[in-house]
């Protein structure tokens, strides 16, 4: 899908982006919300605008319309002496495209320009918590099973 633009997100997109988590959460999977979809968009947009070093956020346009969102999560760690200049950890999260597009490349293409981002910043490490759907994108994306790396609750 060539005439998909992938693209670091604006604080004007931020309302699309709402609506694309409200369509995924409420219209797909049937969640109760528990606030009007304007609240949520509001929500959306001061959370984007109080933490644009700990979040970044990529979006699919399409024709001037946004139709996919991906975020990346980044969390300093302790220093350790062999790693002079810090350390940070990154997981992808809400990472979603419209119907319209699925199956065409753009998640791929939304995690890949995420990825770099974690690279250039130096994480030393990406997870990602996936859906059974996702997870055959993120194992092709180098993505695999981590020995030691828990979590609480554990999944069944």
């Amino acid at each position: 899908m060539n005439d998909v633009v992938i693209r670091s997100s604006r604080p004007d997109d931020m309302p699309a982006v709402a609506d694309l988590r409200w369509r995924w959460s409420v219209d797909e999977d049937g969640r109760t919300p528990g606030q009007s979809p304007e609240a949520y968009r509001d929500a959306m947009t001061a959370f984007a605008l109080r933490r644009p070093e700990t979040h970044r956020c990529v979006v699919a346009e399409r024709d001037g319309i946004v139709l996919g969102m991906a975020w990346l999560a980044l969390t300093p760690r302790p220093p350790a002496p062999h790693r002079p200049g810090g350390r940070m950890a990154a997981e992808l999260q809400t990472v979603y495209v419209h119907p319209d597009l699925r199956g065409s490349g753009v998640a791929g293409r939304m995690v890949d320009r995420l990825l770099a981002v974690a690279d250039e910043l130096g994480a030393e490490r990406t997870s990602v918590h996936s859906s059974v759907d996702g997870e055959r994108l993120y194992r092709r994306l180098g993505f695999g099973d981590a020995r030691l790396l828990l979590q609480r609750p554990p999944e069944d």
